[in-house]
This record gives structure tokens, sequence and C-alpha cells, in this order.
């Protein structure tokens, strides 16, 4: 067993186990709710019924005696007070009680997501495919990340932006001032576009290659380039109009395209994106197979779906049966993370251990 494999099944029986935990007490809390809110509805009904019976009892007796009539009302009015005190003295404990248990949900789910929140940023499954998408809207930047993985896994991650110097002022200039990019000839001459006034709107990172847009506010032009950061080619379109120019494409054009600046900018804005996903990051979805989980927090169909895989059960039983140092991996160590789930530990034991 390698490193790669310790570090994952410690991530799983760590952070996952301890989202799956929080799931968990989410769950005995709201049905602990439900069963206090449905004992106050039931004395609630309990005391209307009361009522009517007697309400019954004294339109009976009113029926023979006529002159008690008057006292009726009063009476009646007096059972509506005395029982309404009644009912609020008796649910003043349950309804504190449901306050708290409401407010330890909120807290169980809070503490669940941030913790696969941490879990997922440690990319702990296979990674299939992944990519950064940026769109930048009324000023605003809004920067994804989205991942497949292994285990019919994948998730989405909102990048803070704010952690970008350029995305304050998403401007070339902001890159590398001054640079010219020749878009045109005419006779003899070569028209240039100086890039300090386009700002992007959009960008894309995946598999190492960043395609991003700039445009000129007001104008009808903008300049798109695809940069690979390992071999730093780059790819320059250039549209006026609606009319497109591959800058690279035309020898004259090329011949006065300064590439080394250029690609020294796009490389700095490809490491400043790319920085943002060890930076503070919000998940903002988490699906299994393409259901959401997020929304319910159904971490338990993550869990499952690791533990009864092939791999994770060969990995656990490989382990040694108990550890010197309580913290190392073992299936002591594995056993004792499952009892603080609270939940199904004979069927995961039996899973994981046969």
């Amino acid at each position: 067993m390698n490193e790669n494999d310790l570090n994952e099944l410690k991530n799983i029986f760590s952070y996952l186990v301890d989202s799956f935990s929080y799931e968990v007490e989410r769950d005995k809390k709201a049905e602990k709710t439900v069963e206090i809110t449905k004992a106050l509805e039931n004395d609630k009904r309990a005391i209307e019924s009361l009522k009517d019976q007697i309400k019954n009892v004294i339109d009976q007796f009113v029926s023979n005696y006529k002159d008690f009539g008057e006292y009726e009302n009063r009476i009646l009015e007096s059972i509506n007070t005395y029982s309404e005190q009644f009912f609020t003295s008796n649910s003043h404990n349950a309804l504190s009680e449901i306050s708290d248990l409401k407010a330890g949900i909120d807290k169980a789910i809070e503490n669940g997501i941030k913790i696969m929140e941490t879990f997922l940023s440690l990319n702990p499954f296979t990674i299939l495919n992944s990519e950064i998408n940026i769109t930048i809207k009324e000023d605003t930047p809004e920067i994804r990340e989205y991942i497949n993985s292994s285990y019919g896994i994948s998730y989405v991650f909102l990048l803070n932006w704010n952690e970008s110097q350029f995305m304050h002022n998403p401007f070339f200039a902001s890159l590398y001032n001054g640079i010219r990019i020749p878009v045109s000839i005419n006779g003899e001459d070569i028209i240039y576009e100086n890039l300090d006034g386009y700002h992007m709107v959009s960008a894309s990172i995946k598999r190492g290659k960043m395609e991003c847009s700039f445009v000129r506010s007001r104008e009808e032009k903008s300049f798109n380039f695809v940069f690979e950061n390992a071999a730093s080619a780059i790819v320059i379109t250039f549209q006026n109009s609606g009319n497109a120019i591959s800058i690279l494409d035309n020898e004259e054009l090329l011949k006065h395209t300064d590439l080394k600046i250029l690609s020294d900018a796009l490389e700095k804005l490809f490491s400043e994106i790319m920085g943002l996903e060890t930076k503070n990051k919000k998940l903002i979805s988490l699906k299994l197979d393409d259901n959401e989980l997020l929304d319910n927090m159904e971490f338990d169909k993550i869990f499952y779906r690791i533990i009864e895989s092939d791999s994770i059960k060969s990995l656990v039983q490989a382990l040694p049966e108990t550890s010197e140092n309580p913290d190392d991996l073992s299936k002591d160590f594995i056993r004792q993370r499952i009892h603080t789930i609270g939940k199904d530990q004979d069927y995961i034991l039996s899973t994981l251990f046969g």
C-alpha cells in the first residue's frame, strides 16, 4: 500500500465520515423536532376536544334550565382563557426545545458542508477532468471550477475572485502595459490595436489550455486568445464588426507581433487563475451520477458508493489490525471512526471487513 492509498483512506475515514456524521445528527434532530411538534398538536387537539365536550354539556343543561343561558357565554369564555393559558404554559419547554433543535440542525448542516468542502478541496479522488470558467457581467466576476472524478462524483466550487489582483481591474493593461497587436495592413502601413483598453469578459482553462476573450467597450472589437501553458503556444483571433482575423496565420502580421511579451502576459493570467484553486472557495454543487446531493446534504450516498467499491475494501482489509499510534491507520481506527457515525454500523462493518 503506497502513500497515496493511505492518504485516500485517511481522508475518507476522517473528513467524509465526519460530514456523514453531521448528516446523521441533522436527521436525528429533525426527527425529534417532528416528534415534539406532533405531541404539541395532539395536546392542542385534546384541549379542543375537552372544550367541545364541556360546551355540549352546558348546551344540554341550558336546554333544561333556560335561565342558565345568560351564564353560558361567560363560562365558555373562561374555559377558553384558562385552556389557552394551560397550553401556553405546558408547551413552553417543548417550544424551547424545538428552537434549540432547529438551531442544532442549522449548525449540523453548516459543519457538514464545511467539512465536505475541505474534503473535496484535497482532491481525494482520481480527477477525470476539470475546468475553470470565468464570466464577468456588470463588472462582477464569477469563477467556477468544475470537477469530474472517479466513483461517479462531480462537484463545483465557486472560487473567490477577490483573491485575484487582476479580477479587480480586468483590463489587459493590468497584465502588461502597452502591448500592441497588428490587426491589418494598409499599403505599407501596419495598423495596430493597443490592448490596454480591452477588458476580459470570459475565460476558461481546461487541460492546461486557457481561452480568454477581451473586448473594447462601446466598440465591436474583441480579441480571443488561446494559450497552452506547457508549450507557451498562442492563437490570436481579432474580431471587428463581425469579421474575424487569425493574426498568426498572416505572415506579415506575425512578423510584427511580439509573441514573447504576449506569452508572458497570458502566462501571468493563467497562473493567477490557477492559483485561486488553493485559496478559499465555496462548494456549490455535489453530484453522484448527475443527482444533486448538496441541497439536502445526502453525503451518505457518497460514503456508501465508496465503501462498496472493491478497491477501498481491499485497501481496508490490507491494513494492520492495530497500531501503536491510535491516530495511525489500522482496522481498529476504521472501526472506531465508523462507530462515530451513529448509523448503519453493522452494514458498514460487514461491507468493509466481510
